[in-house]
This record gives structure tokens, sequence and C-alpha cells, in this order.
């Protein structure tokens, strides 16, 4: 009888792991898939972070540079870069999906890699409570739905908890400088102003129509933000995992010729995690986190 029952479940257990699943993604198409993943190819370092949280680590059998979150997406073979693929190598591992950056990955790649015909699904959250689904749906896609439901929760859970201590506070107005040379900003509809906005923050620049605009120096000196934010990208081994007050920045030191911005007068230039802040995966509430930090900080001057 014992054997009987064991292999009832096994039964089960396979009859759940072949069944098909589908999901829409947020390019507006239904994924759907005659079995959960086994093999998956992420495209963007964000969405190998999702993978992982969503605990769909051990499908991960390609990535493209920059997934080093977590340490074991270290080992996984790359695949070319979000700008540039390796389609040989792609189809030599076969995967059963890919996932992709929406509007992050070039466009002329992701064309080319149609051509092969491998289920895609298209991924980009434009606010920080759209990653929580993100990580439902990717779940879904490889069979793990109670892991990745589990880590919704907890997202979904700090991010409320953000909500609550930070929405009433004073307004601080901020400049998010992602580019020194040309010196770019975002405006209002990117993820980082989402993180702005959590905070109790009022992005300067963000009515402006493109996403990314490129600024003048004089046009920030107008604006007179009482905080800058910028992020080290691409850098891990020098970041530290909290915002830090860092005039010296080298990226920051052209704007401690003007002492007349609110920011310069107070000494609130600021350096955040990169990583945390510019990947729309899980720590991205690390990063709000700290801009958090930072923001408070502003507060407490005259």
């Amino acid at each position: 009888m014992k054997r009987i029952v064991v292999l009832a479940a096994l039964l089960l257990w396979a009859a759940g792991t072949l069944a098909a699943v589908s999901v829409k993604d947020d390019n507006g198409s239904v994924v759907t898939l005659p079995h959960p993943a086994q093999r998956v190819i992420s495209l963007a370092p964000s969405l190998t972070e999702m993978l992982y949280a969503a605990g769909g680590g051990n499908t991960l059998i390609g990535a493209v540079d920059y997934s080093d979150y977590p340490p074991a997406a270290l080992k996984v073979p790359r695949v070319g870069s979000n700008m540039r693929l390796d389609l040989e190598r792609i189809a030599q591992l076969k995967p059963d999906l890919v996932l992709v950056w929406m509007h992050g990955n070039a466009e002329r790649e992701i064309e080319r890699l149609r051509v092969l015909k491998i289920p895609m699904f298209f991924l980009e959250p434009h606010h920080i409570g759209d990653i929580p689904s993100g990580l439902e749906r990717i779940g879904h896609l490889v069979g793990t739905d109670r892991v990745a439901a589990q880590a919704a929760t907890q997202f979904r859970a700090r991010h409320a908890a953000l909500q609550a201590t930070y929405a009433q506070r004073t307004p601080v107005r901020v400049f998010y400088q992602i580019a020194e040379q040309p010196l770019m900003t975002i405006n209002d509809q990117q993820i980082i102003s989402d993180v702005i906005r959590l905070c109790g923050g009022i992005n300067v620049f963000g009515k402006e129509n493109m996403l990314v605009p490129q600024l003048s120096v004089e046009s920030v000196v107008a604006a007179n933000p009482d905080v800058i934010l910028t992020a080290r990208i691409g850098d891990r081994g020098n970041q530290a995992d909290t915002a830090q007050r860092k005039p010296d920045e080298p990226s920051l030191q052209r704007w401690l010729d003007f002492r007349t911005m609110k920011a310069v007068r107070n000494g609130q230039l600021w350096l955040i995690p990169g990583d945390q802040i510019s990947r729309h995966g899980p720590r991205i509430v690390d990063g709000a986190q700290a801009v958090c930090t930072a923001l408070d900080a502003a507060r407490q001057m005259p």
C-alpha cells in the first residue's frame, strides 16, 4: 500500500510538471508552454535576479553580461550583452524560454532572435508595484509558483512598509543624475522616479517628455534641487549597500562649483547603490531604502 501511495504521488508530481502553462507578458502577448520551462536564458541582469527570486535559478542555462547576482549567476554561460546577442551560443544551449527586457534589449537583436522560434517572455516593470506580478508570472512559467508567490508577498510587504513610513513626509526636490557626459536624468515615467516618489521626493525634471532627457548644467543649477543623487553602475566590488553622502564622487564633483545650489550648499550629494536602484528587480526596495535615507538627511537641512 505504501508503494502505491508513493507511486501515485510521483505520478501527480509528473503530471503537474508536464502540464501546459500560460501567462500574459508586458508586450500584451500570451506566452504558452507545453510544460514549465526547464532551460531558460535571461537577457537582462534584472531578469536573472527575478528568476532566482522566483525559485527558478536552477533552470538558468545562459545570461547576458553583468548578470552577477546572486553569486550563482556568475557561473552561468554568457550569451552576449543586452545590445549584442550571441545567437549561435543561444541556439547551442537549446533553451525552451527566453526572458527579454522589453525596450532594454536592442530591438534589432530581438528580431534576429525571433528567427530561432524560441518562446520569449517580455517584461518591463514601470512601477515598483509591477515587480511582484513579474515574479509570479516567471514562477508560473518555470513551475515554481509557491516560491514565487512567497517572494511576491514579501516584496509587497516591504513596499507597503516604505509607503507607510515616507508618504506623509515633507517633499524634497531631487535631481537624479544617471550620466555625467552627456548630462542625463530620468522623467516621471521611469521606475527610479517611482522610487523617488515613494520616499516623498519630487523629480525636478519629472515633466520632461523624454524618458531619459539630456540636460545642460545651467538647467540643473536653475532647478536648484534640495538633493542630488547618482549611482555607480557595473562596479559591484566598490559599492556600499547603503546610501553614501559623497561630494567627492568623481561624477558629482562638477556641482561643487555651484555653491548657490541648495544641494551643494547643504552637502546633499549622494551616491546610491547602483545595482539596487538601476535593476528593475527584487532588490529595488533596497535601493528605495537608500534613497529614502538620503532624502531624510536632506529634510534636516534648513
